[in-house]
């Protein structure tokens, strides 16, 4: 049974929200487009690499914005920014120039993500009801 509030709801939006602008703005955009040179300098792999991340963070935007897969979408943006967090903080990219203000886009994208995940919980009554009823697990009978 879902007793999410008015407020909860608009939070949980608003953090999704927040999410697709970072991972659309400073994200896949900016790769998919030919306008993250710096970084592709930067990373081991160059241009590859960076059109992996884009990608990646296009997929995220996609199953963040469907309802049913909303709470997989935010674990995922979690795990994607908590990445980019540490290749600026022990990686090769750094927090020198721009990219500090990259830096400080993941921080925010990262709180909104684990604020998204957990209200994406929160509406879902818990772990239980995130799983798909035929992964869940089921006690044998003679258990």
């Amino acid at each position: 049974m879902n007793h999410e509030t008015r407020t909860l709801t608009i939070t949980r939006w608003a953090a999704k929200l927040v999410v697709v602008f970072f991972f659309t703005v400073t994200g896949f955009v900016p790769k998919f487009t030919g306008m993250a040179g710096p970084l592709a300098e930067k990373l081991p792999g160059g241009w590859p690499v960076v059109i992996a991340i884009g990608v990646i963070e296009l997929i995220t935007v996609i199953v963040l914005l469907v309802p049913r897969t909303a709470f997989f979408g935010s674990v995922l943006a979690v795990f994607t920014m908590l990445g980019a967090i540490a290749s600026h903080v022990v990686g090769p990219v750094g927090i020198e120039g721009d990219f500090l203000g990259v830096f400080i886009a993941a921080i925010i994208t990262l709180i909104a993500s684990v604020t998204a995940a957990l209200l994406e919980l929160n509406k879902a009554g818990g772990v239980a009801g995130v799983i798909p009823k035929r992964l869940a697990y089921k006690a044998s009978p003679d258990a």
